[in-house]
């Protein structure tokens, strides 16, 4: 209410009979103008008490009595004073009066007493809190002085003398604040700023924004969070960003929606699995808006004294509604409603309930309300119906696509590059995992890797995830729970997906129709529960897609392996596919390998090879049959590598070289072991050597028996730049490599790429088709191209060489090279008579020296090209005074002619050149103007 409006209204109550006031405020300088406006207009005194020094002089605050210092006196006192045409303001009203029955029945006694003065006397208590027992709430009229309006606030701005730019602005940031709040604020900003006007806006809002902060803070009801975060930063939940998307649009412009009919929106209940981005999607949705985010925990709210949670919430969105727009973040919206406060549980959530629907139906300031619950099955279903929220949506575990993105995010945040990881492999790792547990396991393994002094690889990648046990499995019963409840309340789904969702599965796996129940059965986020129930169905292709289905579980697999073929439930058929499954036990795996030697290759590609300890119990063994199968599978550690190759067992090895996964040691000892030279070749056929086994190969190698070598690193672009410099400049491999290999190098963007050395020792070779490749490829350094000039130029003195020429012809069409280039363009156009200047000519803008050389040369061909193409206005207007008619002709086809030249060509009256203006379709207007004439 505003301030004129309640001095009114007291003015209204009083004359009306009305004679005890309860003020709440804790803005004492407004309460006493308030209370000297009422007194001023009824013609009343006003007698002021507080607490602190008694009775005091209203006006000046000044000291009469200070014996009055508790309200047993103030208002024993009161029994034998005049209280005719008197307004009695008595300051600290709940301090005096709790837990003191003395004082309270005094001022019962007090306020029957003034039944005798209605009209001609009242008293009004005052107090930051409402604190009104049974005793006296009849006889009490309480009223609220509210925060100030945005019209009030304007009003101190102005008084503020800040500057209009601003007013608008900070007429918005400073709501919410009190009177005395607001002034502080501004002496601060102004101490701190000197002038406030628009060039330091920031820094003021910033300032305003951090005090807020701490009003708030002080409030105990409500919290400001700071919002780091981006709608980007979430991993899915894309119908849910594409919604807030569309809020955003009408929250930036409200006005125009209300003029349109739109009505303004009130926010979104968001429910679900903890840890899959309900409270990400409040701090990003009030980043989306531009607005504040308050945080409600309505948890905290809760009072141990009766009506206490009621007051904290009536504080809670009061305080919301004054801050006005922002975003509140109700967070565990469900704790208010359940059994938190003993015997009283029910009546208080009842309450709180029915306040909270009230506010959500008639609030009217701009609050844009996201509540994130849990435990949806607590929610009361007057929450849940359509009206209270514009949208209900429900968070469920992340699919396959959402959990790739999430991934990429947190490796990103991790400053890890996601491209150098598997990511496919990761995100089949991590199924059933909630979003915060999959940043969890990342945040763990990039943190071993610094403990560890190395990088982040994909093994601790997979060791993290592993480690961590996913939600699914930590709230099992109330996980299902909870996917019942969603799919039972027709929730929108937050996430786009293609795929079944778990309630679905759950359905479809009852399915009278084999069919539907296959579909379950080899999806690959089904449930292990559902999985064990459909390990027995009666259809056999469903129970071959069961065991087929890498969700699998263990006990599952691992039962079907062992049955005797004896058993009932024994089929052949299905060992194969119990071999492939990656949860299948080693020991049980072993067995089933001892009686078939088919099933090698099955379990040579087996994901369960991953596991170290089963690479170790293998090796152990001694086999040579177990060693190749672990040399064949992908998934063969860096040490099982190493002990297989120790055990200088050639065979094994055979097979160890052909796997791409071969780790850097074991190819350095392969290439350092004269033993194996034989196998080297096909080594590099299979395998990407490191950068470090290159460099051993090129300089340690003896190399007239792998002339062959070289050749097929190069050729299948497997060449580091340190290897390629060592091989062009060893003249003895040189003697290996063909021609077109050593082209191959020359031409390669990525080698030649930063690469000086490299690009020297090429040049230095001094063969013409290495330098006409080498003058074209793109990322050839200024240094290297002069010196490719001045190789041209010294075949030139032993005369004119085509083939040379066509060097710079090479160089002149590198327009990536020659843009920009002032040194290379000058040597180029040096050379009187070569066809690479007209290129240059036509591919570039020249530079002002180099086409000052042209200018100044004896060959009119090239000053008839230069004037065809150039740009710069001073040259076209040197060419155009040089009185020759072919480079006048061609100066007037030029697409950028200046008006000065213009004028200057039309002196010659040439027919032809006049004609040629006319086509010329980029002349300014007045130009065209001009041509018409002639």
């Amino acid at each position: 209410m505003k301030e004129q409006n309640l001095t009114q209204q007291i003015i209204d109550y009083i004359q009306a009979g009305y004679t005890a006031f309860y003020l709440k405020t804790t803005e004492l300088a407004r309460a006493d103008r308030l209370i000297s406006e009422v007194a001023n207009q009824l013609r009343f005194n006003v007698i002021e008490y507080n607490l602190a020094y008694g009775r005091v002089k209203f006006e000046n605050k000044e000291s009469i009595d200070d014996s009055l210092t508790s309200f047993e006196k103030i208002f024993n006192h009161l029994r034998h004073e005049d209280l005719e045409n008197n307004l009695i303001l008595i300051k600290d009203a709940k301090l005096g009066l709790e837990n003191n029955p003395v004082a309270l029945a005094r001022l019962k006694y007090l306020l029957d007493t003034l039944n005798d003065y209605k009209g001609e006397s009242a008293v009004i208590l005052q107090s930051a809190d409402v604190y009104l027992p049974n005793e006296i709430e009849p006889l009490v009229t309480l009223l609220e002085l509210l925060l100030p309006d945005q019209n009030q606030i304007q009003a101190v701005l102005k008084q503020e003398k800040i500057a209009n730019e601003l007013t608008d602005r900070l007429t918005t940031t400073l709501s919410g604040l009190n009177e005395l709040d607001i002034q502080q604020l501004l002496n601060l900003l102004k101490n701190k700023y000197g002038k406030l006007n628009a060039e330091n806006e920031k820094a003021i809002l910033a300032e305003i924004q951090q005090q807020k902060e701490q009003i708030i803070a002080k409030s105990g009801v409500l919290e400001m969070a700071k919002v780091n975060e981006e709608i980007e930063d979430i991993g899915g939940l894309e119908k849910l960003k594409a919604w807030l998307q569309d809020q955003s649009y009408i929250v930036k412009n409200l006005q125009a929606a209300k003029e349109f009919g739109v009505k303004a929106p009130k926010g979104t209940l968001i429910a679900g699995m903890p840890g899959c981005g309900k409270s990400l999607t409040a701090k990003a949705a009030a980043a989306l808006f531009q607005q504040p985010l308050l945080r409600l925990d309505i948890g905290s709210l809760l009072g141990k004294y009766v009506g206490e949670s009621e007051t904290n919430m009536r504080k809670a969105l009061a305080m919301a509604e004054s801050i006005s727009p922002c975003v509140l973040w109700v967070d565990e919206l469900e704790k208010a409603f359940v059994g938190m406060t003993g015997n009283n549980a029910s009546e208080v959530s009842s309450r709180l309930l029915g306040y909270f629907l009230t506010w959500l139906q008639e609030k009217s300031a701009p609050v844009f309300i996201i509540a994130t619950a849990n435990d949806i099955t607590a929610l009361p279903p007057e929450l849940l119906r359509k009206g209270r929220f514009d949208e209900i949506f429900y968070v469920g575990f992340p699919t396959k696509k959402e959990r790739k993105k999430i991934i990429e995010i947190h490796l990103a945040k991790a400053k890890q590059k996601a491209s150098q990881f598997d990511l496919d492999e990761l995100v089949a790792e991590c199924r059933d995992y909630a979003g915060a547990d999959i940043e969890n396991a990342i945040f763990y393994a990039v943190k071993k890797a610094f403990i560890q002094q190395g990088k982040l690889t994909q093994e601790l990648l997979l060791e993290a995830i592993r480690n961590t046990t996913p939600l699914r499995k930590t709230l099992k019963d109330k996980v299902g729970e909870y996917e019942k409840k969603f799919d039972e309340l027709y929730l929108s789904p937050a996430s786009e997906n293609d795929d079944l969702s778990i309630p679905q599965m759950i359905k479809m796996a009852e399915d009278t129709n084999y069919l539907e129940r296959l579909k379950v059965a080899k999806n690959e986020d089904v449930t292990e529960e559902i999985l064990e129930k459909l390990a027995k169905d009666e259809n056999l292709d469903v129970r071959k897609a069961v065991f087929s289905n890498p969700r699998c579980p263990a006990k599952l697999v691992n039962w079907k392996l062992q049955l005797d073929r004896e058993d009932e439930e024994y089929d052949e058929e299905f060992e194969k596919i119990l071999l492939s499954n990656p949860n299948i036990s080693f020991e049980l795996a072993m067995k089933k390998l001892c009686d078939n030697d088919d099933y090698f290759d099955l379990l040579s590609e087996n994901i369960s090879l991953k596991n170290n300890n089963f690479q170790n119990t293998l090796l152990d063994l001694d086999d040579e049959d177990f060693d190749i199968l672990l040399a064949i599978s992908p998934y063969v550690s860096e040490n099982s590598q190493v002990r297989i190759y120790e055990r200088n067992n050639r065979d094994v090895i055979k097979y160890l070289i052909e796997n791409e996964r071969l780790c850097e040691s074991v190819q350095i000892s392969i290439i350092q072991n004269s033993d194996y030279y034989d196998l080297i070749s096909d080594m590099v056929d299979n395998v990407d050597l490191s950068e470090k086994a290159q460099n051993i190969l090129v300089e340690e190698t003896k190399l007239d028996d792998y002339e062959d070598i070289f050749n097929s690193i190069i050729e299948n672009k497997k060449l580091y730049k340190s290897s390629a410099t060592m091989i062009v400049s060893n003249p003895d491999i040189l003697e290996y490599i063909t021609f077109e290999t050593i082209k191959l190098i020359a031409s390669s963007e990525e080698l030649i790429k930063e690469n000086i050395n490299l690009q020297l020792e090429l040049i230095n070779l001094d063969d013409i088709g290495l330098m006409q490749d080498l003058a074209e490829n793109p990322n050839l350094c200024n240094e290297s191209a002069l010196m490719i000039v001045n190789k041209v130029k010294e075949q030139f003195e032993k005369g004119y060489d085509e083939d040379w020429d066509n060097v710079l012809v090479n160089l002149s069409n590198n327009t990536i090279l020659v843009e920009n280039n002032k040194s290379l363009q000058i040597e180029i156009v040096k050379f009187e008579e070569s066809a690479a200047i007209s290129q240059l000519i036509e591919n570039i803008q020249l530079c002002k020296e180099a086409a000052d050389i042209i200018l100044n040369s004896p060959y009119d061909c090239d000053k008839e090209m230069l004037a065809e193409y150039i740009y710069d206005p001073q040259i076209q207007l040197r060419l155009s005074k040089l009185k020759n008619n072919k480079i006048n002709r061609r100066l007037s086809e030029n697409k950028n002619l200046h008006d000065s030249v213009i004028f200057q060509l039309l002196k010659t009256n040439d027919s032809e050149i006049i004609a040629k203006l006319k086509l010329n379709g980029n002349l300014s207007e007045k130009m065209k103007r001009k041509l018409v004439k002639c």
